[in-house]
């Protein structure tokens, strides 16, 4: 199954486990729209792609009930040419969120690789990396939980397609 396949079983088991979350892909830039009034909340990822379907949703599980109600949880962007200064800011809010990517890419046999959303040649930090891999095992042994309701709704379809697809043909 190619990852732009895998998306309508991603978006099948945030419907199942997230039914007041909307998931839109397709867009230009990814963006969370708060919830307004009888207007559901939608998190939009970039295009069609799963990294980015994944990174979103991470950030949407992290976010407490006060930043679900803010469009973007009340986050600033900077983007390509940041300042020092504004990269390690970036880099101390996106390990967390970075972590729980990568379990989503595991459960889902997608590639993962660190991002610093910077273009520039700069290297990944060293201090960048370790906050994301202590958050990827955070989110493997003790997440929170809506995490956890989301992780446990990937395995349980990964672990039904392949249990489904292990069962020999009849035919």
């Amino acid at each position: 199954m190619t990852q732009i396949e895998l998306i309508p079983a991603i978006l099948n088991v945030c419907q199942q486990v997230l039914p007041k979350l909307h998931i839109k892909g397709g867009a230009l830039e990814p963006f969370y729209q708060a919830p307004k009034e009888n207007r559901p909340a939608i998190l939009f990822f970039r295009e069609d792609y799963v990294r980015s379907l994944f990174h979103e949703l991470a950030h949407y599980c992290l976010a407490g009930d006060k930043r679900r109600q803010l469009n973007d949880f009340g986050y600033w962007y900077s983007p390509c040419g940041r300042s020092s200064e504004e990269q390690e800011q970036f880099e101390r809010v996106e390990g967390r969120p970075q972590g729980l990517e990568k379990l989503f890419c595991e459960i889902w046999l997608v590639p993962f690789s660190p991002s610093l959303d910077d273009f520039s040649g700069r290297h990944t930090s060293t201090g960048f990396l370790e906050n994301l891999e202590n958050a990827y095992i955070e989110m493997k042994t003790t997440p929170p939980k809506t995490p956890q309701r989301v992780l446990e709704g990937m395995r349980h379809f990964v672990s039904n397609i392949s249990a489904y697809r292990s069962v020999p043909s009849r035919l």
